[in-house]
């Protein structure tokens, strides 16, 4: 079994939301404060269908109603992002990584689930007991060849690799331990924000999460 103290949930959004999302935390796209400043990152037709999409563990619920973290970096979603494919191009160094630890989140404070790949997909499992962690394909998470005709012959795989933990409602933004950035200069600019917030939080470059 994965070592639960071990795992972080990353969360992606635009450089232009961090002050905000610091101060106020991470809202549910069903719980969101109107803002038309906030910058979207996210492919709209799939954002809409997670509108729809049924939380099985929680009747009554959609994945909206959540907010969404990655286990993985480095995704399918980003390399969109970064290339323009089916989405707005947006260049990487515009781009941060809001990271928390899986154990701050998954506890009675919180009404939580995690999946086994995008929750979206109807084909995915949600699960509500981290003794399940170990459903979730935690190669699919970590490989860099998430392409359809992968070395593995795994068709799933990009699917997998977008395996989600989902909150619901509301993260609050003292949470967030760590974020990371693309460059030096975004680091400049995160520092910036954090040391205006008062944050002790140190935006870190780490090899591995942008193409």
């Amino acid at each position: 079994m994965q070592d639960l103290n071990k795992i972080w949930l990353f969360r992606m959004i635009a450089i232009d939301n961090l002050k905000t999302d610091l101060t106020n935390g991470l809202y549910s796209k069903m719980n969101a404060p109107i803002d038309p400043n906030r910058i979207a990152i996210g492919n709209a037709e799939i954002i809409s269908e997670r509108d729809k999409r049924i939380v099985s563990c929680y009747p009554g619920t959609v994945v909206n109603n959540y907010v969404p973290f990655y286990f993985s970096v480095r995704t399918p979603m980003l390399l969109n992002i970064h290339s323009g494919h089916g989405i707005k191009k947006i260049h990487q160094s515009k781009i941060v990584y809001l990271c928390i630890p899986l154990l701050d989140v998954a506890n009675n404070k919180f009404q939580w689930c995690f999946t086994d790949g995008n929750a979206a997909k109807h084909i995915t499992t949600y699960y509500t007991n981290l003794e399940d962690i170990d459903s979730i394909d935690w190669h699919s998470i970590s490989t860099t060849d998430f392409k359809h005709d992968n070395a593995d012959g795994d068709e799933d795989r990009i699917r997998k690799k977008h395996s989600e933990f989902l909150v619901k409602d509301y993260v609050p933004g003292n949470l967030i331990k760590g974020i990371v950035v693309y460059n030096e200069s975004a680091k400049t600019n995160v520092k910036a924000i954090t040391q205006k917030l008062g944050l002790e939080i140190e935006p870190r470059i780490i090899e591995g999460f942008y193409f």
